[in-house]
Order: structure tokens, then sequence, then C-alpha cells
């Protein structure tokens, strides 16, 4: 086995067995605001990657006598194999991991599908679960 077919040996086990569920919801982007989109139906039961880094920004704290302050934010990826799709996602598109339903529905700010074998989308979170 090559290398580069162990790495996508390796992208597949753990999306599959460490993986999570993945509804994505098409939205069409209007003049005020945006609706679901009828042409496209919602892809539902994906398996994806959910990946999380925290970003660590600064706040205030140039004055030597104080510390300076941090803020932990969230930059959010799914990634989720292109042969799963019946339709290429959006920007403004929805994301919701199903299987983790304590988690927001995240909205698709970019979508890089530049692999032949995935799609890689970055996330916004837009709401809090019910």
């Amino acid at each position: 086995m090559d290398i580069a077919a162990a790495r996508s040996f390796l992208v597949h086990e753990t999306r599959s067995r460490l993986g999570d569920v993945v509804t994505l919801h098409p939205r069409i982007t209007g003049d005020m605001s945006d609706i679901a989109d009828p042409d496209r139906p919602a892809l539902t039961g994906l398996a994806g990657r959910f990946d999380i880094d925290p970003d660590l920004e600064p706040l205030g704290g140039r004055d030597r006598s104080m510390a300076p302050i941090r803020f932990a934010g969230r930059k959010c990826s799914i990634s989720i194999p292109r042969s799963d799709m019946a339709w290429l996602p959006r920007k403004g598109d929805r994301a919701e991991v199903t299987s983790r339903p304590a988690d927001p529905v995240y909205k698709i700010v970019r979508v890089a599908d530049d692999r032949a074998d995935m799609i890689l989308l970055y996330l916004s979170a837009l709401e809090a679960a019910a």
C-alpha cells in the first residue's frame, strides 16, 4: 500500500469510527433574509469529521500593569466525503451535527472543494440548539 492510499484509508476509518452524523440544509439568500432552497433537498445522514480549533484572541491589556485578556472563540469545520453528496454545498447553507443535539446550528461561511475525495466546510455558529 502506498502512502497516499494509506492516508486516504486512515481518514476514511477515522470518519467512519469517530465521525459525526451531519445534516446539510440548503438555503437561498434573498434581499432581507434567507429561505429554504426548494430545488435542493436536505442531505441527511452524512458521515463527517467535525473539527473545533480553539481560537485565542487577545483583548486589551496593552498597559504594562495588566496582563492581556484572552477571548476563546471557535473555528469549526466539517469534512465530508465528496461521494456522499448529491449536490455541492454553498456559502450560506446550514450544517447541523445531528449526532450531537446540544451543538448549535452552523452557517457555512466557506466551501473548500479543491480535493477530489472530500469537501471541507468552514462554519460559523448561527444559533443555539433547542
